[in-house]
């Protein structure tokens, strides 16, 4: 079933915007961001005992770029760490993720990409209370090199996928069980990891939310979903929850006409769209700023993985 949720609660806390730079986080004692939620824990459960991951040995290209990460902002890196967060390298030596799981754990997992010029520290600490209230774990990819705005600059969706299947694999996390999240940049290339998951038959993701980040029909890594090579109708089975803010100052690109347009796309291809948040008082970076947004797009999930 088909719904569309237009949003105009106030703004509860503010979000760094992941295409400007860095904006100082408030000490680590008011981390996460301050988000009121009517959600209550689960404590009830009878939960298995995380999951720790095999680390691989850091090299020093990921050892600086986690340095460079934690100087862009030291309250979010610190914040990742007082939860008992890894901080773990990928196993091609180019960058690393940050793995938590809630003693809670509801045996799903939130994996997520940053935007433009970002870090996944920043997905982490704006997830967090979120995913800490619905036990569920949080896996976010640095898939920015630090530097450059090349497509050489950042993984592409090619090199994306297989680590994220490596992880998820070895976490033990099962089909469905995982909600694939992208914000600006990271949701122009959530397209084609969802395309190479249902052509590969994996399966992994349930949900995809697309926040704020259109699907150029000719953004290269689209071109194998638009050239139908995966198929007419690639993203048949799947489910997907997308927001856009009305105040987005790239409306054509990140805002409502342009998210309107990727949920026709996505029909297209036989994709569901079970929500769509448009934001009367949201910006490029509101879908975190306003719990509601949030909440709306996990009950989804919730619902999916029941």
């Amino acid at each position: 079933m088909k719904c569309y949720l237009r949003v105009s609660l106030p703004l509860v806390f503010v979000l760094a915007a992941c295409n400007t730079p860095p904006v100082s986080a408030p000490p680590p004692a008011s981390l996460p961001p301050r988000a009121s939620s009517t959600l209550q824990p689960t404590d009830t459960r009878t939960f298995p005992p995380p999951v720790r991951p095999v680390l691989a040995t850091p090299t020093i290209t990921t050892q600086l770029l986690q340095n460079q990460a934690r100087a862009a902002n030291p309250q979010r890196y610190q914040f990742a760490l007082d939860q008992g967060a890894q901080i773990a390298p990928t196993r091609d030596g180019k960058s690393f993720y940050v793995w938590w799981t809630p003693q809670n754990s509801s045996g799903a997992v939130i994996a997520t990409l940053h935007g433009h010029g970002s870090w996944a520290f920043d997905e982490f600490s704006l997830w967090h209370p979120f995913a800490a209230l619905r036990g569920h774990a949080i896996l976010a990819l640095q898939w920015w090199f630090g530097g450059g705005e090349q497509p050489d600059d950042y993984y592409l969706p090619r090199e994306m996928y297989p680590i994220f299947e490596t992880i998820l694999r070895q976490q033990k996390i099962q089909p469905g069980k995982a909600l694939l999240h992208g914000f600006s940049r990271g949701a122009a290339n959530i397209y084609a990891l969802q395309g190479f998951d249902r052509d590969m038959r994996n399966n992994l993701f349930g949900l995809t939310i697309a926040n704020a980040g259109m699907a150029s029909p000719d953004f290269p890594p689209n071109l194998e979903i638009t050239s139908s090579k995966f198929g007419a109708d690639v993203y048949a089975g799947t489910h997907w929850v997308m927001y856009c803010g009305e105040r987005d100052p790239n409306p054509n690109r990140d805002g409502c006409p342009a998210m309107r347009q990727t949920r026709d796309w996505v029909t297209k291809f036989g994709g569901t769209v079970d929500l769509l948040i448009e934001d009367k008082n949201g910006d490029h970076g509101g879908f975190h700023r306003n719990p509601a947004n949030v909440n709306a797009a996990l009950d989804v999930f919730d619902r999916l993985v029941k």
